[in-house]
């Protein structure tokens, strides 16, 4: 997968007919070859959302992807793309895993990050993911804007990682707070799998940070962990998703630059990089507005703008 330093996102809505078109005329980012690792596929017509879901988002079409990801290259071909299951699904793979085999055919390289029943789910199924692409689970803590249950975190990542050991190239994927990283220290250092730290690992800029923290943004609690887990190799920590870390849209999410450039400095070759394409919504706004019939729409981003930050 590439690193962030060689990899970037660019400017435009998520998925809209105009996005294409400003597309067309930036210069593009992403080198040949390039991983996007972090995006989603929303569609409703190759299976539907789970009940009791968080939240129903807007289409977000495979098509509609690989159309975003090719004006992204530098060679106007589609990269290498990781879809990650997205928390409407909950443990239903099919829409990931029909994507997975269109991108087959299509012969473009696709990877995924599942979401499973882990008490139910069949090692055979999981070869059958491992077949399509699959390289890991996600456990997210972060979709309904609860509070993390550390207890039921830290037993539910024992259970991933027994689950998935097994299997070549295979990683937990956890999207949590950044203090987080505290509290499971010891735990992913006797993990046999490593862990990729979603969305920066939880970290926060200066506009989401109590004031204690503000003027050393470093000294943020389960910062230093998640850099020392980084350097020891047991985590690898995702760039991508700058908004769900800071308010500062205005600068394009500048205060997270002591974050990114901390993370670059000490330790760049466990960076990866994901637009986090469609850019869904915020997790504690769900809990003010829990209609899931009413169709959450995606953010718009100025992807370009983060990246020249």
């Amino acid at each position: 997968m590439g690193t962030v330093s060689s990899i970037a996102q660019t400017d435009g809505p998520a998925h809209s007919s105009r996005s294409v078109k400003d597309h067309q005329t930036k210069t593009p980012l992403l080198p040949a070859g390039a991983f996007d690792t972090h995006v989603h596929v929303f569609d409703p017509k190759l299976g539907p959302y789970a009940p009791g879901r968080a939240y129903t988002p807007e289409d977000a079409p495979l098509s509609s992807l690989i159309a975003f990801n090719e004006h992204l290259t530098q060679d106007g071909q589609v990269g290498n793309l990781v879809l990650v299951q997205p928390s409407p699904y909950k443990t239903d793979c099919t829409v990931l895993l029909k994507c997975l085999r269109d991108l087959q055919s299509r012969n473009i390289n696709g990877r995924a990050i599942v979401v499973i029943d882990l008490d139910n789910a069949t090692d055979r199924a999981l070869q059958e993911m491992h077949q399509l692409g699959a390289r890991g689970i996600r456990l997210n803590f972060q979709a309904d804007g609860r509070e993390v249950n550390l207890t039921e975190l830290a037993h539910l990542l024992y259970k991933a990682a027994r689950r998935i050991q097994h299997l070549p190239g295979w990683m937990v994927q956890l999207y949590v707070p950044v203090w987080v990283w505290d509290a499971l220290y010891d735990s992913i250092l006797e993990l046999p799998v490593p862990v990729i730290a979603d969305h920066v690992g939880g970290a926060l800029g200066r506009s989401k940070l109590p004031p204690e923290f503000q003027e050393s943004p470093l000294s943020q609690p389960g910062f230093s962990s998640l850099t020392s887990l980084a350097k020891q190799g047991r985590v690898i920590v995702k760039i991508s998703g700058l908004y769900r870390c800071s308010s500062d849209s205005v600068s394009a999410y500048s205060d997270m630059k002591p974050i990114i450039e901390s993370l670059a400095r000490e330790v760049p070759d466990q960076l990866v990089w994901g637009s986090d394409w469609p850019h869904t919504g915020d997790g504690a706004a769900r809990l003010k507005n829990p209609d899931i019939d009413m169709k959450e729409g995606f953010r718009s981003i100025d992807n370009l703008g983060i990246y020249e930050v």
